[in-house]
């Protein structure tokens, strides 16, 4: 993992660390909810780094918007701090590649699967109790990390998996009693990842792994 993304360290310990006792929160306060969240997914141009019996060679490969699609589950202490898990896909994909001497790979995706403890901090940056903006960061264990190089109906495809920092920010609104709505921004680094050929797939590529994604979510307060 780069060093940079465990600056997000210290917000997510302090976060996880707090019980309810801790934030002073009031009787009744506690409570469950759960979220489904859909969004646009992006990424910047990565540098791939293939190794394999044909040789060795570097490329870049630049990336279209695609999609994230998850949910999680959380618990909030009180009004300004809550912590969740979350399952997460998301998916970018990618123009292809031209490896000098080695050849040239086509168009596919980048995508993983995950599962994140997130810590949050909310307040009220608008004056109204209706919507609550949050700055929040969390520890993900990428369950699978995936390139796929799609040719003539055939898939190359490489994986791996890892673990990074997100660091969260958005605001939630309140629709009653029960239900809210979340929009947001995120951002995961893993750092460079090692992704091995699958099935008759040879090779290794290494690669930064650093999405970001605009999202909306739905919940429902238990």
């Amino acid at each position: 993992m780069k060093t940079h993304t465990l600056c997000a360290l210290p917000l997510l310990l302090s976060a996880l660390s707090l019980s309810p006792a801790a934030v002073d929160a009031a009787p009744g306060e506690g409570h469950w909810y759960a979220t489904g969240t859909l969004g646009a997914a992006f990424s910047s141009s990565q540098t791939l780094d293939f190794s394999g019996p044909a040789g060795a060679a570097s490329a870049s490969t630049s990336f279209d918007p695609g999609l994230l699609a998850g949910g999680s589950v959380g618990y909030a202490f009180s009004p300004s701090w809550r912590v969740e898990g979350e399952f997460i896909y998301q998916s970018v994909e990618h123009d292809g590649v031209d490896l000098a001497g080695i050849g040239a790979l086509p168009s596919g995706n980048y995508a993983s699967t995950g599962l994140a403890l997130n810590g949050f901090y909310s307040f009220n940056a608008f004056g109204s109790e209706k919507v609550r903006t949050y700055i929040g960061a969390g520890l993900a264990w990428l369950t699978e990390v995936d390139i796929d190089f799609e040719r003539g109906g055939d898939e190359l495809s490489y994986s791996g998996d890892g673990f990074g920092v997100q660091l969260l920010a958005g605001a939630r609104y309140e629709l009653g009693e029960r239900w809210f709505v979340d929009a947001g921004v995120r951002y995961l680094a893993a750092g460079e990842v090692e992704l091995d050929g699958e099935g008759a797939t040879n090779g290794r590529i290494k690669a930064d792994y650093e999405p970001w994604a605009a999202t909306l979510s739905v919940g429902w307060r238990f």
